[in-house]
């Protein structure tokens, strides 16, 4: 029987904005809390990253970024628990936006 869920997907970059490479730790963190709330987490691998490109204050940006995807099961989200770790990653991940997406879905 189908369950309803929400998606979270979490786009994080792979670099800060002067380039360096971000530590790998700081990936690991971000998957043990995301496991720790939902009970898992899948995620795409570094070495296969996607491209995201944006615009904002008048220019634009490429970032080589990996998408995390974790299911909710809880009935009203995660909405305050999601803003807490958009705001801890946007300072973590050193980024001026960070891409988090929530789509309501059925779960078989």
């Amino acid at each position: 029987m189908a369950r309803p869920a929400r998606r979270y997907d979490i786009y994080l970059p792979l670099t800060y904005n002067d380039g360096r490479p971000i530590p790998h730790t700081h990936f690991r963190e971000v998957e043990r809390r995301l496991t720790r709330r939902f009970g898992g987490v899948t995620c795409h691998r570094r070495e296969f990253p996607m491209r995201g490109i944006w615009e904002g204050t008048g220019e634009e940006f490429l970032d080589d970024v990996v998408m995390l995807i974790a299911l909710d099961f809880r009935p009203n989200g995660s909405e305050r628990f999601i803003a807490t770790l958009k705001s801890d990653w946007l300072r973590q991940f050193d980024q001026l936006e960070i891409l988090i997406t929530e789509t309501k879905l059925r779960v078989h």
